[in-house]
């Protein structure tokens, strides 16, 4: 029978095989379960605190709600006591299990309260990766700032800088040809006949720049940024001689974005090579917001239109 959507021939599907490609193995592959809590024998409502994950062989990890701050809500800060005591019974007899190589359906709690759900095949990079993915995934009472950290998106200096040439774009018009340059460059001292890979962005007439992120989750990354753009402008400036003060312009994290611990970190190391950069002649500007970089970023290159 001929058709527009069969092959002709013995296998049908021959104009299909050509399209496919193998898809590689995880590299875990196991099952997991959630970990029930029922803190009321004589109610039926369950609640979530955990999961476990384990693997083909027997071995599994568990992560459990250590912050109990939403259950504050449901039986107040005195009954809350009663719903850590069994949290920290499910831990003590998961641990148990493990260290006796029981399989994680023969997992047996102390207290009815206690149970597993039913296990579910997954797969992933890794136990721990599986399990970090479906702890955020399942558990709802999660508080919110630890959930903020999960949830953070990172931006490399590629992103950010996207982000500020859209705005840019904007505002400068055809000028922004004039302002906005390719990342990487290879130069060589006249001098000493050394070269030097240099990456940055902004190069209006006679002046230097770069547009870095300061959205990540750690200070070593922030200050690795600020050092290697500071380092690769003030090399440049020597080696062509440019006598305009030079520019960074930060992409912070917006303030609801993580804990305030940790935008209080990064705001003090912000803080910090901010103001070293200004004492060496830098102008250095920061913001959360593309549009006001963008912004800083015209007024600085005052190239006109």
């Amino acid at each position: 029978m001929n058709s527009l959507f069969l092959s002709a021939g013995a296998d049908p599907f021959a104009h299909l095989r050509r399209h496919t490609a193998s898809i590689p193995a995880a590299a875990f592959d196991g099952v997991w379960a959630t970990i029930e809590l029922q803190p009321d024998s004589f109610s039926r409502q369950r609640f979530t605190v955990g999961v476990a994950v384990a693997d083909m062989h027997g071995f599994f990890g568990f992560r459990l709600l250590d912050d109990l701050v939403k259950f504050d809500c449901l039986y107040g800060k005195d009954d809350v006591a009663t719903v850590r005591s069994l949290i920290e019974a499910a831990e003590h007899a998961l641990l148990r299990a493990r260290k006796a190589k029981l399989p994680l359906n023969e997992v047996q709690f102390d207290v009815d309260s206690l149970s597993l759900g039913e296990l579910w095949p997954t797969a992933g990079a890794s136990v721990e990766a599986v399990l970090n993915r479906l702890y955020f995934d399942v558990v709802p009472f999660i508080p919110k700032e630890e959930r903020r950290t999960r949830d953070f998106l990172t931006l490399d200096n590629a992103a950010v800088r996207r982000l500020v040439d859209a705005e840019l774009r904007l505002i400068a018009g055809l000028a922004f040809e004039r302002i906005s340059t390719d990342w990487q460059r290879h130069i060589v001292d006249k001098t000493t006949q050394e070269a030097h890979a240099l990456e940055f962005n902004l190069e209006p007439a006679g002046k230097a720049g770069n547009v870095i992120s300061a959205v990540y989750k750690t200070v070593d990354r922030i200050e690795l940024n600020f050092l290697r753009a500071s380092r690769d402008l003030a090399t440049y400036a020597r080696l062509r001689t440019l006598m305009q003060p030079l520019a960074l312009f930060v992409m912070t994290p917006p303030p609801d974005s993580m804990p305030q611990a940790d935008l209080d970190r990064i705001e003090n190391v912000l803080g910090e090579q901010s103001w070293s950069l200004e004492q060496q002649g830098f102008r250095v500007a920061t913001s959360d917001s593309a549009k006001v970089l963008a912004t800083d970023v015209w007024e600085w290159a005052a190239v006109g239109t």
